[in-house]
This record gives structure tokens, C-alpha cells and sequence, in this order.
């Protein structure tokens, strides 16, 4: 792919996100899960005690993703959900004996992918690229948000409004 400094970043930042998590999920076939492997990671690295609340802040994304996902992890057995005994409406989030014994293996795929994706770049280029990527993180990170969620039912009523005029 040529880079063409005139293109919005996002296009290359997408396009590189969407080959890495295909590639991730490629060397992670075996396991019942075919993606969200860093939401394990997150959960493992955040041991003793980490809450679903928590885990979507973390993650930044809904608490309907998140908690679709951890249900799917509580059905294959990777997770488990505790209530918390301080505040009942917030449950804990533990990995399994079974999620434990993935996480080597996800670590493993991370690693093989990140020195795939450096490969080539020596290391004073590295400590450029993690620097420019650190200040473009803080950089947008600056700039006013809007919520990009979408309420399909209210886009659904606004169409029908629409014709009926």
C-alpha cells in the first residue's frame, strides 16, 4: 500500500488495524474465541479484581459490547463473573483456570505480530515511532468528541417521518 500524506491517517490506521487482528485471529484458531483476545489480556492483566465497568472504560467501548463479549467468554469457560459484595449491581471479573492457561499463547501471538509489523525498523526508529505515536495518542485525545453511537431505532422513526411527508 503506497502512503499518500495527503489521505486522512485513519485510513492507514484502519487498514493496518484490520490486518493485525486478522492475522491475530489467523495464529489463534485453535482457541473458541475468533477475536476480542486482548479483552483477555486486559482482564489477566488486571488481576486480582477488575470489574465489567471497569473493563469497558478500559477497553473504551459500551457496556452492551463489553458485556456480550464476557458473556461469551463466561460460555466457553474462559471467564467468570462474581458479584461484588460492596456494590451487588457490579460483578468481578476472574479468569478461569481454562483462560489462564490461553493467555501465554495470546501473548505469544501479540509478541510474533508486533516483531512482524517491526520488522526492518531499527531501534532508534522504534524509539521514533513509539515517541510520534505517543504525541499523536495525546494529541487527538485533546480534541472535542462527539459519541459516535448510533441509535438505530430513532434513525429508523426519523426515515419514516421523512417519507411520510
Amino acid at each position: 500500500m503506497k502512503i499518500d500524506p495527503n489521505q486522512p491517517l485513519a485510513i492507514y490506521f484502519a487498514y493496518l488495524t484490520k490486518q493485525y487482528i486478522g492475522a491475530v485471529s489467523k495464529k489463534l484458531k485453535n482457541l473458541e474465541i475468533d477475536r476480542y483476545y486482548y479483552t483477555l489480556l486486559t482482564i489477566h492483566d488486571h488481576q486480582p479484581e477488575i470489574t465489567q465497568q471497569q473493563l469497558a472504560d478500559k477497553l473504551q467501548t459500551d457496556k452492551v459490547t463489553t458485556f456480550r463479549v464476557v458473556d461469551h467468554f463466561c460460555k466457553v469457560g474462559y471467564v467468570r463473573r462474581e458479584v461484588n459484595p460492596e456494590d451487588r449491581r457490579s460483578m468481578y471479573l476472574y479468569l478461569t483456570p481454562k483462560g489462564m492457561k490461553v493467555i501465554p499463547e495470546i501473548k505469544k501471538a501479540y509478541t510474533a505480530l508486533n516483531n512482524i509489523c517491526l520488522e526492518g525498523i531499527d531501534e532508534s526508529e522504534r524509539e521514533i515511532f513509539f515517541k510520534v505515536l505517543g504525541k499523536m495518542i495525546e494529541n487527538i485525545e485533546r480534541e472535542p468528541k462527539v459519541s459516535i453511537k448510533i441509535n438505530y431505532k430513532q434513525e429508523k422513526t426519523r426515515k419514516k417521518l421523512d417519507y411520510a411527508r
